[in-house]
C-alpha cells in the first residue's frame, strides 16, 4: 500500500472510506502536500480557511498570545490527525488561533468540495466526520471550562489528576514553561502555585517528579 493512502487510512474519519476512494485522491494530485520546519508557522490567527488541512506526519500546536505577550497553548495536535477541520466547515472560516509546527511535519491540502463529495458518496463517511466535528464542539466547551472557570491550583490539580495512577509519584511530560503555556498563565505564577500546592500539604515538587501525599485531594479531581 502507498504510504500515503496507508497514513490517510489510519485517520478515524477516513478509515470509512473504501480504499480505492483514498488511492483516487492521492492518485489524482487532488491533494497539496507541504513541508514545515520546527517552530514554523503553519497558518496564522485570522487567516481564511480555505481548504480542508490534514497533518500527515509530526505535531503541531494550536496557540493564541493576548496583548500582554503571554502565550496559552490550546490543543496539542500529533499526525495523522485534521488541522482546525470545524474551523474549515464555518460559515466565516476564520481561524481564530495560530498553528506551529512543534516538529519536522507535513500537511495535506484538500479542498472542501472534495470533502463534500466523498460525503455524498459514502454515509459511513458522512457520520464518522459529523461525530469528529461534535468531539471538537466538545474539546473546546471542556478546554474553555478549564481555562476560565478554575484557579490556577485547581489546573494543576486536574492536570495531576489526568496523569495519576494510583502511585505516589506523577512524572510530568512537560516542563513549567509549557504547562504555563498550556494554563494560560506566567511560569512565575504557576511555580508559586506548586509551592501553595507543597505549603498545603497536598504535593512535594522534585524537578520533573510530583509527589502525592494527599491522594484523597487528587481523587477528587479524578
Amino acid at each position: 500500500m502507498h504510504p500515503l493512502i496507508e497514513t490517510f487510512s489510519k485517520i478515524e474519519v477516513f478509515k470509512k472510506l473504501k480504499i480505492s476512494q483514498i488511492e483516487r485522491l492521492v492518485k489524482n494530485r487532488e491533494i497539496i502536500f507541504r513541508r514545515y520546519e520546527r517552530g514554523e508557522l503553519i497558518k496564522g490567527r485570522g487567516e481564511k480557511i480555505n481548504e480542508v488541512m490534514v497533518l500527515m506526519s509530526g505535531k503541531v500546536r494550536g496557540e493564541m498570545n493576548d496583548f500582554n505577550g503571554k502565550n496559552l497553548v490550546v490543543e496539542e495536535i500529533k499526525a495523522p490527525n485534521f488541522l482546525a477541520v470545524n474551523i474549515s466547515f464555518s460559515r466565516e472560516a476564520i481561524l481564530p488561533v495560530d498553528i506551529v509546527s512543534e516538529e519536522r511535519c507535513e500537511v495535506a491540502y484538500l479542498k472542501k468540495e472534495k470533502i463534500f463529495e466523498l460525503a455524498s458518496e459514502n454515509i459511513d463517511f458522512l457520520k464518522a466526520l459529523v461525530e469528529f466535528l461534535g468531539s471538537k464542539f466538545y474539546f473546546i466547551s471542556q478546554k474553555l471550562w478549564f481555562i476560565t472557570l478554575n484557579s490556577l491550583k485547581e489546573k494543576i490539580l486536574i492536570y495531576l489528576a489526568s496523569k495519576y495512577s494510583g502511585g505516589e509519584v506523577v512524572v510530568l511530560d512537560k516542563s513549567i514553561e509549557q504547562l504555563s503555556q498550556l494554563f494560560g498563565s506566567t511560569r512565575p505564577a504557576l511555580s508559586r502555585a506548586f509551592s501553595l500546592l507543597e505549603s498545603e500539604g497536598i504535593i512535594r515538587k522534585e524537578g520533573n517528579k510530583i509527589y502525592i501525599l494527599d491522594k484523597d485531594v487528587i481523587d477528587f479531581y479524578v
